[in-house]
């Protein structure tokens, strides 16, 4: 009966508030086998820095205050920076779950250790276990990934250099945290409600700000989108900025290229409005039907990109002004349907 209420004490609060963290999305697009999997990684990385730290020597300053955090927040972050620079996911709401989660997962294997040899019935070690050190380890990675999602996009870049300034802030918080619990400073009980109240602020303000920048993105691309596929239908085209680049590029490129570019775009226009629209009736709750089509419209994209070749597709670029979110819209259309 002890057993069962530490670990319940030391794991259920971490793994709570990543059930709140995806209730509280509009969206629910991270389907419940890739958070899974994000624990499992948490898990594995959780293993693989107790095997690093054992091998560098045991407890000490230069464990807790670098290797420990350096090595536990870069193992934390791996899997869910694989998901965000690989476009499986783009948006800062989800990648801070799935920063969470990992997080979650490390302190699943974590705590499920200290349990084992820390023979401790202070209800009081495990409250700290469960509510500080663990939702540290979810927040600190959900705050890495918030901040390295956001620069990704500001800078429509997925360079690793923006993953730098998360890192540094979950280190930076990481070490703090180890700093105040072993120095004793403070109550440890002090450290954690301060900890539950911030974690969570600067991670509500981030999941409001990203909503609204969301919906804005939507509805802005969505207009966008259609006004140009319009202007290709009704033959004004010529007459838009984009029109005017592509038909410049005829002096630059062969013709059968520059034909093909344009109907690149008409179909990467098309797909990336019914993407948008499908998000849109997704965070109103409707139903979101499969489109029978949009696995031929895909072929066909591949295919035109395939003949216009790498120098046309450098061309053609300033025109569609792919973003690593507007990236990812064409992954989720084509991965959900």
């Amino acid at each position: 009966m002890m057993l069962a209420l530490k670990i319940s004490i030391s794991l259920i609060p971490v793994f709570l508030f990543l059930l709140i963290l995806i209730l509280m999305d509009s969206y629910k697009l991270l389907k419940p086998f890739l958070i899974t999997i994000t624990i499992l990684s948490g898990v594995a990385a959780a293993a693989v820095a107790l095997v690093f730290q054992r091998n560098i020597g045991g407890p000490g300053p230069a464990l807790t205050l670098l290797w420990g955090p350096l090595s536990e927040e870069l193992l934390k972050a791996l899997f869910p920076l694989i998901l965000l620079f690989s476009k499986r996911v783009a948006f800062i709401v989800d990648s801070a779950i799935v920063g969470f989660a990992s997080g979650a997962g490390f302190a699943l294997l974590e705590n499920l250790l200290y349990l084992l040899t820390i023979q401790d019935a202070n209800p009081l070690l495990w409250i700290v276990r469960g509510l500080g050190t663990a939702v540290m380890h979810g927040g600190t990675v959900a705050i890495l990934m918030i901040v390295t999602a956001y620069l990704s996009e500001r800078f429509k870049s997925r360079s690793p250099l923006t993953f730098l300034p998360g890192f540094l802030s979950a280190v930076a918080i990481h070490v703090l945290f180890n700093k105040i619990i072993t120095s004793q400073q403070l109550p440890s009980e002090f450290v954690t409600a301060a900890q539950l109240i911030l974690l969570p602020l600067l991670i509500g303000i981030a999941f409001r700000q990203s909503e609204r920048s969301l919906r804005s993105w939507m509805e802005e691309g969505l207009e966008s989108s259609v006004r140009l596929l319009n202007a290709i239908r009704k033959g004004s085209f010529a007459e838009t900025k984009a029109g005017r680049y592509i038909y410049a590029l005829r002096a630059h490129l062969p013709v059968e290229v520059v034909v093909d570019i344009f109907c690149y775009l008409q179909v990467y226009l098309d797909l990336t409005a019914r993407a948008k629209a499908r998000l849109m009736l997704r965070e109103q709750d409707f139903p979101v039907p499969a489109d029978p089509d949009v696995a031929d419209r895909f072929r066909e994209l591949k295919d035109l990109a395939r003949n216009i070749g790498k120098t046309g597709q450098r061309a053609m670029a300033p025109v569609l002004q792919a973003s690593p979110r507007d990236l990812w819209q064409l992954y989720y259309l084509e991965s959900d349907n």
